[in-house]
Formats: structure tokens, C-alpha cells, sequence
């Protein structure tokens, strides 16, 4: 069989927070190595796939992306699908239907997110036309040519990421009550990086491992406790909020000193802690309990932010 029919494919795009983020000294290829800790969170895109995919040699057939305020050829779900024609040979067609509830330049990975659901929606696709199998392998190397976080979202559970944050394992935690303060304005990561450059002390590579080997050995020391139930939910949530870091932080705030506000509004409404997410300008908030969570939230939105109550998502993990 050369071709399928297109049919519907509901899919949710799951958002991330950094609960960690160490940034170390600048590559020869212009990128950081950094050193994450990724939780996703309950703050979803939805996507509609209708695609067929079409044997090499065909007729190619035409394909239509549609997100609100992104232009096709920019969307990374556009790219993740000629990703794939470029891997297997085979062409895919039909429309996607993206409904934005991430924010755009937000520091939580939608775009990134709705990129590894299209090269799974995309790679089922091919397989069900009778095409090649396309291995987690392969998915992970199209993942990390789309962008950084782009591989974390293809299986998407709490993990440490090391390199540009493509190099994932998983780290076993609870699900944490959290409060996102969403923002009106965007940050470009290759701007917050470049305020980075110019406002963080050198750092050799030492200093960087020794630095992010001491943030790595108290979240596995947090992991494993919780995994063991010789740590409650409750203490492995505050443990967590005590834990957070971001090494943007700074550059995110010179470009938008609006940030601590946010951060210290958080703070205010019973926050254990409180951070931006990744290159910002989401603001997040760690809560004791859902429904403290709950009551932040709701001043929040009474008092003008765009408050989103959420918590990260435990993935296959449960303790034991």
C-alpha cells in the first residue's frame, strides 16, 4: 500500500517548566551547555492531524498548517513533518489544526512540544501508508535538528537534560501544584542568551560540572526518597520549591524588570517558591497543596495577572 486516507487525530501538546537550570560557558558552536531539570506540566496545546503520507515517486500532495499568528513555514510543526519526508523519502499531506493555549516565547516549550507531536503523528502516519518504521532513534535525532527541547517533549516525564538538553534521563518526582503567572510580552531565547553572555561571570567548564554535579545529587537525593516513601508528597514538594534555580534569571530580568513583580506576587500569595521558567517570561510559582494553589491563583486573577493554575505531570511514575 503506497497511501492512506487522512483521518482526524486528536492530540494534547503538553507545556514544561525548568525547575533547574545551570548554564555553562559558551561552545565553539555558539550554543551553552546547559544542565535542566524538565518537568511538563498540565498547560496544553490541542492538535488536530489529518495527514496521509504518500510513497516516493508520487504525486506529492499538499499540506496545510494552521496556527494562530505563525506563518506555516516558520511553525516547527511544519518542519517536523518535511523533517521526516527528508528522512524517509515519503511524503506527507492533509492539514494540521493547531490550537494555541501555550504562549508563544513564553520559556514553556509549546512550539516545541507541538513539533515532537507532529513527528509521532507524522511517523505513524508513514508507517500506516506501509512505509518504513521510523525508529525512537531516528525521532530523537529530527528532534534535537528542530531545537533543543524538542527531543524532552517525544517522551515527556521529569528528566535531568545535559548538552543543549537533549541528552535526557528520567528523574522520578511527584506532581507539584504550581501557579504560572502567563505573560502578555515574549522573550526570544537568542536574546535572553545573549544578555546572558554579556552579564554572567566566565566560568570554566570545571566550575560549570562542579556546579550543576551539586544541583544533580540533591534532586536525585529528592527522587530517590520520594521513590522509597521515606519522603511524604508534601515534604518532596517543599524540598522541591527550595531546589529551583535558573541561571537566565538575571538576563530575563534585565530585559524585562516587570519579572520580579510577577515573581514577587507569588511569593506574596504563599509561593514556596517561586522562579522564571527557562529563557522567560513565564513566572511560575511552587504551591503546598492543590488547593493553596487554587486560592493564589484566583487573587491572582482578581488582582490582573494572567494567573494559570497547573502542576507538573509525574509521567509513568508513581511512588512506590
Amino acid at each position: 500500500m503506497s497511501s492512506t486516507r487522512a483521518t482526524v487525530d486528536c492530540r494534547s501538546a503538553c507545556a514544561k517548566v525548568n525547575l533547574s537550570l545551570l548554564v555553562g560557558p559558551l561552545r565553539d558552536d555558539g550554543y551553552h551547555d546547559i544542565w535542566t531539570v524538565f518537568a511538563p506540566v498540565t498547560i496544553c496545546d490541542e492538535i488536530e492531524f489529518a495527514i496521509s503520507a504518500c510513497a516516493p515517486g508520487g504525486v506529492r500532495p499538499s499540506l496545510l498548517v494552521q496556527c494562530p499568528g505563525v506563518p506555516q513555514a516558520d511553525n516547527l510543526v511544519t518542519k517536523a513533518l518535511r523533517s521526516l519526508e527528508a528522512e524517509t523519502g515519503w511524503c506527507l499531506g492533509g492539514f494540521v489544526n493547531i490550537q494555541k493555549v501555550i504562549p508563544t516565547a513564553s520559556g514553556l516549550g509549546g512550539g516545541s512540544s507541538d513539533a515532537a507531536a507532529a513527528l509521532r503523528a507524522g511517523a505513524e502516519a508513514i508507517e500506516a501508508a506501509g512505509g518504513p518504521s521510523t525508529s525512537d532513534h531516528v525521532l530523537r535525532k529530527l528532534a534535537c535538528g528542530l531545537g533543543a527541547d524538542v527531543s524532552f517533549f517525544l517522551d515527556a516525564r521529569p528528566s535531568v537534560g545535559r548538552g543543549v538538553g537533549e541528552l535526557l534521563e528520567p528523574l522520578p518526582l511527584p506532581e507539584i501544584p504550581l501557579v504560572l503567572l502567563l505573560p502578555q510580552e515574549e522573550l526570544s531565547a537568542g536574546e535572553v542568551y545573549q544578555t546572558y553572555d554579556g552579564v554572567a561571570s566566565a566560568e570554566s567548564s570545571s566550575s560549570f560540572r562542579a556546579r550543576y554535579r551539586v544541583g544533580e545529587l540533591s534532586w536525585r537525593a529528592l527522587s530517590d526518597a520520594w521513590v522509597s516513601a521515606d519522603l511524604s508528597v508534601g515534604a518532596a514538594i517543599t524540598q522541591s520549591a527550595g531546589l529551583l534555580m535558573n541561571d537566565l534569571e538575571a538576563a530575563c530580568l534585565h530585559l524585562l524588570p516587570s519579572l520580579k513583580a510577577r515573581r514577587d506576587a507569588l511569593a506574596r500569595e504563599g509561593a514556596l517558591g517561586a522562579i522564571i521558567s527557562g529563557s522567560g517570561p513565564t513566572v511560575f510559582g511552587v504551591f503546598a497543596s492543590p488547593e493553596d494553589a487554587d486560592e493564589a491563583g484566583a487573587t491572582l486573577r482578581a488582582l490582573g495577572y494572567e494567573a494559570y493554575r497547573a502542576a507538573t505531570m509525574a509521567g509513568s511514575f508513581a511512588a512506590a
